[in-house]
């Protein structure tokens, strides 16, 4: 498994603290990039290239009617997606995420995040969706052989080195412009 689409999470928000629906979409796709060694594809490229081959354009269609177009296409795209339950109808949320192979829709891995920690705020769901790419990394590489492990080890690490090293650039660009701002 090489590419991990973000599906549509099953999510509704009821607190001011959360994010809307799209911002969850984007921060799962955000931190999946950022924190995983899998390649990630957005909710957002899913839906440009089903549109692209199909003519469907899923934002205009009704949730479960876009998850189905969605989970008819998605195997041209990735070789697996993440949908993200959250239920949060208390004051601590749990957080489930599912793996389904893109083929068959078939549940690859299932992780459930829950605690007295977990809040519904989106500082709350960024940490846990961090802590469940770095769970699912450590699976995935338990599963390989001893040599594919090693591979696979060596990849997370170039990943994460490349990865860390362009959200330092950024930061950098970020505080020279701060810096310039406040010279004005």
């Amino acid at each position: 498994m090489r590419k991990l689409a973000i599906a549509l999470p099953d999510f509704y928000k009821v607190d001011e603290r959360e994010p809307s629906l799209a911002e969850l979409t984007k921060m799962l796709a955000d931190v999946g990039k950022v924190s995983s060694a899998l390649e990630i594809v957005t909710y957002d490229d899913i839906a440009s290239n089903i549109r692209r081959d199909t003519g469907i354009n899923i934002y205009s269609l009704d949730i479960p009617e876009a998850e189905k177009i969605f989970k008819a296409n998605i195997a041209k795209y990735a070789d697996s997606y993440l949908v993200v339950t959250i239920a949060n109808n208390s004051d601590k949320a749990w957080l489930f995420y599912y793996i389904y192979d893109a083929a068959d829709s078939k549940l690859m891995y299932a992780y459930q995040a829950q605690g007295h920690l977990i809040g519904r705020s989106s500082k709350d769901y960024l940490n846990a969706t961090k802590d469940f790419f770095k769970q699912f990394d450590s699976a995935a590489a338990k599963s390989l052989s001893k040599e594919e492990r090693k591979k696979f080890k060596e990849q997370q690490k170039e990943v994460r080195e490349s990865k860390r090293e362009a959200t330092l650039q950024i930061e950098r660009k970020s505080k020279q412009k701060e810096d310039l701002v406040r010279k004005k």
